[in-house]
């Protein structure tokens, strides 16, 4: 990998990104994932949303958090096939983080509450339980946070 691809790794991972991440071995392939081009449909909807991306990731960056968050609404509202749920959840994870890192967890957990509801893999649905998990853990509710990850022991039980 490029120097400049690693650059653009978020240097503060929620335990639950970071996981994900390297449990997965995702970055190489999230990083190329927006910046694939073709004329397919898939082609131009990822490219609409890595258009998308940088819109939200420069309202972070400028400090304008809820015009971000609705910005990042958009990329979940695409058009996306079912076998991207993977994508779209790295996505979820790697907005989440972003959030949080810039002290804007509870916008953070509103993103996923708003966005969760078209993941429907298990897989997915443990890592967004256990990503609230950990949003709630650093906001201080400490007893949601264990309920998340009750919740997700749960489902990872039935897997």
């Amino acid at each position: 990998m490029k120097a400049a691809s690693i650059s653009r790794i978020p240097a503060k991972l929620t335990a639950g990104a970071l996981a994900l991440v390297l449990a997965a071995g995702i970055a190489p392939c999230f990083l190329k994932a927006y910046g694939y081009q073709d004329n397919s449909a898939l082609g131009r909807t990822k490219s609409m949303a890595g258009s998308q991306h940088e819109i939200v990731m420069l309202l972070i960056k400028k400090g304008e958090y809820e015009k971000a968050a609705a910005e990042a609404y958009k990329i979940f509202a695409l058009k996306w096939p079912d076998d991207q749920e993977g994508l779209l959840l790295n996505e979820l994870l790697l907005l989440s983080n972003q959030f949080v890192s810039n002290n804007q967890p509870a916008i953070s957990l509103k993103l996923i509450e708003n966005t969760s509801r078209g993941f429907k893999q298990t897989r997915s649905r443990i890592a967004i339980l256990k990503e609230k998990g950990y949003i709630c853990k650093k906001m201080g509710q400490d007893d949601k946070a264990i309920d998340y990850f009750r919740q997700a022991k749960e489902l990872e039980g039935k897997d």
